[in-house]
């Protein structure tokens, strides 16, 4: 048997008529992820890594399918990030980490903050799944972080387009599955300790991650600690201090170093397994992340006048899941039951109080959710070729115990049922979906400390929405390949969408709900070429997301206490784009690539642009991997040059008021970063170290970027060199 073989974003895939095995790619040969196609060379077998031949082939189960495949075998676009890639990258939050897709930007706040955007939707239009299941992490404010530590999973699988079919509400613009470490089930013990320091922040990663077993019961665990101080931007001319130099009109608030952006988290997860006499295997696991951390102000955010210096505002978020799953084949199917219990708990301080005073309970947000989904993945039946069935039920239940309101307290349950399923026609492969969502949401005053009036008056509001997908991969030639899905998504408005009232310290504005406000529908369709050969991997996307009842912030036009009123409104709206994305080996140490981007969303009633899209954007690099032989092994080395174009800031976006300020700005100019990379695998004292380096913002470039939230009144951070050391063990 004659295989093909080859690398995707860090995950080799082997290739046999059609069919599509997932296999872990492991020496990091790049400081930053490969493109999203894969490496073929026709070979008599499959040949690993050194320190990672004890894996096993196994199947990849990406996101949003209906079987287990390779991401090139299916119509939705789909793209893997192995957690190798991510940790020599020096990744510390989940849009950094997936930043280098096509497609996919990270909304910033320091280094602490990194919310994905997936073709310009971000927060509640991107569901963010924890081995398969929904998870919440209150992402309705722009700086709210997913709270999954990303040196904690084995990969991230990203789906484009609307996954409503298999993930309901929220799934409308896409799906992210963080998959945690698997169980090395015939081993006693292999893992991997980190070491990272961060010098534009001193920001100092220590973790350590382990997995064993006997064969029928095995673990894995891992713990990580972050501790940053503050980061630094160059250090540019200011529009403070007092007084106000007219001069500098429009210059930031603050550069240089800039207080209040430290944090410290401890983050862990845990998992016993159990493999039955039949192949039965089941699992518990118990993860937590807990972060503490300070957002810079923008002036007059807090108690001091805006040129009487930096002020800050502290914030704690502590996340906490258990998850029983379970996967057991019996006949035709497969069945894989899953129950999950998240408890969030979000507290901030009023704006003026940072962390170290201690919290003052302005703010705190607390949810139980629990989630009970059952999976059942079928062979050839009715002539498909398999699929998957299913049924979800989730049940969210919040309070809201501060002194301000913001979000309040409710209730929130979802019954769904589904089905997609995939049939092979010559060289073509169809794959179609269809749900059903029963949604029901109440906000209630009995949990919420200071309900405001619309709370108190509350009605319940049920939604039942049918959704749906259909696809297909045409195969024109053994290299080239088109692509097309059409998908319809659905997500509910919030409980803080409806009921929202008071001051949002991280947004320095003061939010307003509408309990008035209808579900959001969307039908995505997206086009694909693809081109995979020895030499070169190339894929061009193009999409249109049409969008009714898009729910967005108005500005009033008021102000309280100095700050802009926003208010919930909805429109119909619509979003297309384009990717591009292009991988060529010159040799057998160097390839080429490149990456570009273009999306626009307006709304359909007035033109209006839509908040929060990136900027259009041009990736160039080159990756370098020698052969070397002696102590200098495995040698690698990067050199990324982007280019993003300037872009005004929408109505009503989050900052946007900075435009009218006399200092700092909301929309941005254009501006060019250079990245690089380095590393190699010695062996010292018998043991395999991997030390990589990476170079961020290389030429100290002073910019402000476009999705980063401090860009109304400081600079984007300045040069960092990021120095990660990883011993693995056992195996």
């Amino acid at each position: 048997m004659r295989l093909k073989t080859g690398i995707l974003n860090g995950v080799g895939i082997a290739v046999r008529r059609g069919q599509y095995w997932g296999v872990p790619w492991g020496v990091v040969a790049l400081c930053l992820p490969l493109s999203a196609f894969a490496q073929y060379s026709d070979v008599e077998t499959l040949s690993l890594p050194a320190d990672r031949a004890r894996h096993e082939l196994g199947a990849i189960s990406v996101t949003g399918v209906p079987l287990p495949g390779g991401p090139l075998s299916q119509a939705a676009d789909v793209d893997v990030v192995e957690s190798d890639a991510i940790e020599a990258k020096g990744a510390t939050n989940l849009g950094e980490a997936l930043g280098d897709l096509a497609g996919v930007n990270s909304i910033s706040t320091g280094n602490s903050v990194g919310k994905p955007v997936l073709r310009g939707l971000s927060g509640e239009r991107i569901k963010i799944l924890s081995n398969g299941v929904g998870v919440d992490h209150q992402q309705y404010g722009v700086r709210h972080m997913p709270t999954t530590d990303t040196f904690l999973i084995d990969r991230a699988e990203v789906v484009r387009g609307a996954s409503s079919v298999l993930y309901g509400s929220s799934a409308l613009g896409g799906a992210i599955n963080l998959l945690p470490p698997g169980i090395a089930w015939g081993r006693p013990l292999e893992g991997e300790t980190l070491t990272r320091y961060s010098t534009n922040n001193g920001q100092w990663d220590t973790g350590v991650k382990a997995s064993g077993g006997n064969g029928t019961l095995g673990y894995s665990f891992g713990i990580i600690r972050r501790s940053a101080g503050n980061i630094e931007t160059p250090d540019e001319p200011t529009y403070f201090p007092p007084p106000p130099a007219e001069q500098f009109r429009d210059a930031p608030a603050y550069t240089g170093r800039l207080g209040f952006t430290d944090f410290e988290q401890v983050n862990g997860d845990f998992a016993l397994g159990y493999r039955d006499d039949s192949g039965g295997e089941w699992t518990a696991r118990y993860a937590r992340y807990s972060d503490e951390h300070n957002f810079l102000l923008p002036p007059p955010g807090g108690n001091l006048p805006p040129a009487a210096g930096e002020e800050g505002i502290g914030q704690y978020i502590d996340n906490e899941q258990i998850e029983l799953a379970g996967e057991k084949q019996a006949g035709n199917i497969t069945w894989k039951p899953k129950l999950l219990w998240q408890n969030n708990r979000r507290r901030s301080n009023a704006a003026g109080t940072p962390r170290v005073a201690g919290f003052d309970h302005a703010i705190d947000i607390e949810f139980d959710q629990y989630t009970a989904r059952l999976e059942a993945q079928h062979g050839p039946v009715l002539g498909l070729d398999g699929g998957t069935v299913g049924i979800e039920y989730v049940i969210k239940v919040q309070v809201s115990r501060g002194t301000t309101q913001l979000s309040p307290g409710g209730t929130i349950d979802n019954a769904a049922i589904f089905a997609f399923e995939e049939k092979q026609l010559g060289d073509l492969l169809l794959q179609a979906g269809l749900r059903y969502d029963h949604h029901d949401i109440q906000g209630e005053a009995l949990k919420t400390a200071n309900p405001s009036q619309s709370v108190i008056d509350a009605e319940p509001h049920h939604f039942d929405v049918v959704t749906g997908s259909l696809g297909g991969i045409y195969s024109l030639t053994d290299r080239l390949s088109v692509a097309a899905n059409v998908g319809r998504g659905f997500r509910a408005p919030t409980l803080f969408e409806l009921y929202v009232a008071g001051q949002h310290g991280g947004v320095a504005a003061f939010q307003q709900g509408n309990d008035a406000l209808d579900e959001e529908t969307s039908l995505n369709t997206d086009l694909s070429l693809r081109w995979v050969s020895e030499s070169l991997r190339a894929k061009a996307t193009i999409y249109r997301n049409v969008i009714d009842n898009y729910i967005f912030l108005r500005d009033t036009g008021q102000a309280m206490n100095g700050l802009p009123v926003l208010a919930y409104d909805q429109a119909d709206a619509e979003l297309m784009g384009a990717e591009l994305s292009i991988e060529k080996d010159i040799n057998a140490w160097l390839t080429l690539n490149a990456a570009a981007e273009t999306v626009n969303g307006e709304r359909r009633d007035n033109d209006d642009e839509l908040p929060l899209l990136p900027a259009d954007n041009v990736r160039l690099g080159a990756t370098f991997t020698p052969a070397s032989d002696g102590w200098l092994r495995a040698p690698r080395g990067s050199v990324t040059v982007r280019y993003y174009a300037a872009k005004d800031a929408a109505p009503g976006e989050p900052f946007a008021q900075f435009d009218g300020a006399p200092f700092g700005t909301a929309s941005t100019d254009g501006y060019l970063l250079v990245d690089l990379g380095a590393g190699f695998s010695p062996q010292i004292a018998g043991q395999t170290v991997h030390l990589d380096a990476a170079v961020h913002n290389l030429l100290d470039t002073d910019y402000r970027g476009f999705l980063d939230t401090y860009k109304g009144y400081a600079l984007s951070p300045g040069r960092d060199i990021r120095l990660t050391a990883r011993i693995p063990s056992g195996g």
